[in-house]
């Protein structure tokens, strides 16, 4: 048996536009951070602009990518993990993984840190690899952890419940439960 300690409304709480412009200045931010000091690192004689349209595929499939490294820690949990995809406009992939029963934190948490772990360090590594493309790696480093910034807010609420908690999403947002002692 579980007993809720806490239900986290998302919607309610963070309001999506508070969300979506605090994940546009977590994007212009990261961007501004990070640019400055990756062409001084990278030092190429010139940037190159050729290959854009790769850019934008780039573009077009991080969001995918970011959803599907957030169900492979959670591929194990089978059935308990509920799974929808969904074309908007025709040519934007969405993909929806909702956790229906209950996981340990400890797992949702690293579902939670995978996508920014992996496609982030994939990005650094493009830079080290193909300086003269910088520019483009910087850009998606900072759409990425604009992306990214709706699971920094998830984790927030995740790290303060108790290290032996369950986790369990609805609709709106996310319960925190606490296994019954007896």
């Amino acid at each position: 048996m579980m007993n809720c300690w806490k239900t986290i409304n998302f919607t309610k709480q963070y309001r999506p536009e508070r969300l979506f412009i605090l994940s546009s200045l977590t994007m212009l931010l990261t961007f501004i951070t990070v640019y400055v000091p990756a062409t001084y690192i990278f030092v190429p004689n010139s940037f190159y602009d050729n290959y854009f349209i790769l850019f934008v595929a780039g573009m077009w499939i991080l969001y995918p990518l970011h959803k599907i490294l957030h169900f492979i820690p959670l591929m194990h949990c089978g059935k308990k993990i509920k799974k929808t995809a969904e074309m908007r406009f025709g040519i934007i992939p969405i993909l929806h993984f909702m956790v229906t029963e209950p996981i340990s934190r400890f797992v949702f948490v690293i579902a939670l840190c995978t996508p920014f772990i992996v496609i982030n360090c994939l990005l650094i590594a493009g830079c080290f690899l193909l300086p003269h493309y910088v520019h483009y790696f910087v850009i998606l480093i900072a759409y990425h952890t604009g992306i990214c910034f709706f699971d920094m807010i998830i984790m927030k609420d995740i790290m303060r419940a108790p290290a032996h908690s369950f986790i369990e999403e609805n609709e709106d947002g996310f319960e925190i439960l606490l296994q019954r002692e007896g």
